[in-house]
């Protein structure tokens, strides 16, 4: 099958990462055609690659969106996409293990600078820490709002890590029955944890306290002491810093 390429319609910006202040910063100028990072969206299933390679493209025009049918097709596309990110999709128990075991090894074999998002229906933290390890840099659920894949996805190209909350305070809970180790991995609560990966998806702090159910001043003071204990100056320090306390890279 051959790749399906698709023209950007109007930018909406998801606006990640966000900076210390609350204020929602202006929406930057689109890249340059020569800036653009590719992203290559393969998947068996031809109707959810279409749907999200043609979202994508919409939502923004800082990516240049490709569809393949399976990972063999995309590596035969030669080295222009060598260096962008790779949104590996399955469906399914096996064919999410087989992503995480077989596919990542093949990407990283062949095209080493390349950073690759496990997408998959499979929401069990086990497998989300599995792919993380094996050296994916994000691992969205099919359940999860397009914004928020957006999000990731934008994290990912600047250097950082995407992991769902449930991940997160699943490498928590592994922390826990670990030797204890030094103030960087110094534990946050679950409700810290929870409000640590919505600021990850670049929600500011009203949003945050709208979707936990709590004041915004709440908010506040969560990433205050989040930021204290991680030594970050900003949101933006305390978001990428927060790759160490997970052990992540």
């Amino acid at each position: 099958m051959s790749v399906q390429a698709y023209t950007p319609s109007p930018t909406f910006m998801g606006g990640f990462p966000l900076p210390a202040t609350d204020a929602i910063p202006p929406v930057p100028a689109p890249r340059t055609e020569t800036e653009r990072t590719s992203i290559a969206v393969i998947s068996e299933n031809r109707i959810f690659r279409t749907c999200l390679a043609r979202c994508l493209q919409t939502m923004t025009k800082d990516f240049e969106v490709s569809s393949y049918d399976t990972l063999q097709e995309w590596l035969d596309g030669g080295e222009e996409h060598a260096t962008g990110i790779v949104l590996l999709c399955a469906t399914g128990q096996k064919a999410t293990e087989a992503a995480i075991r077989q596919g990542l090894n093949e990407v990283q074999q062949n095209a080493a600078d390349a950073r690759i998002i496990i997408v998959s229906d499979v929401e069990q933290p086990s497998h989300m820490m599995e792919a993380l390890t094996a050296g994916a840099k994000g691992f969205v659920t099919m359940n999860t709002d397009l914004d928020v894949a957006l999000g990731a996805i934008r994290l990912v190209d600047v250097g950082g890590t995407f992991i769902p909350a449930s991940g997160l305070i699943s490498a928590r809970a592994a922390q826990a029955t670990a030797p204890a180790a030094g103030p960087k991995t110094a534990g946050f609560s679950e409700r810290q944890l929870e409000v640590l990966e919505l600021a990850r998806q670049g929600d500011p702090n009203k949003i945050i306290a709208y979707k936990l159910t709590m004041s915004e001043a709440t908010v506040k003071v969560h990433i205050r002491n989040m930021m204290r204990k991680l030594n970050a100056r900003n949101r933006t320090e305390l978001i990428f810093k927060s790759n160490e306390l997970l052990g992540l890279s």
